[in-house]
């Protein structure tokens, strides 16, 4: 989907409930994928999801700690 230029259309998310370590196992392969640049991965893994609901600038300064 990458390849094809739906990066900004991904986002990463889990109902996952009885193995709490896979969450982290997910969010592990995204920052370690070599095919993924860094805005990609900051993509899947905040951006998307923070543009698709619709996060004011103050909310996303928030989250990232300024």
């Amino acid at each position: 989907m990458v390849e094809a230029g739906f990066a900004d259309r991904i986002m990463f998310g889990s109902d996952q409930m009885v193995w709490p370590e896979a969450i982290a196992r997910g969010v592990e392969a995204i920052h370690e994928a070599p095919f993924l640049t860094e805005p990609q991965k900051r993509a899947i893994l905040y951006d998307n999801a923070a543009r698709f609901l619709r996060l004011s600038d103050a909310e996303r300064d928030r989250h990232a700690g300024r």
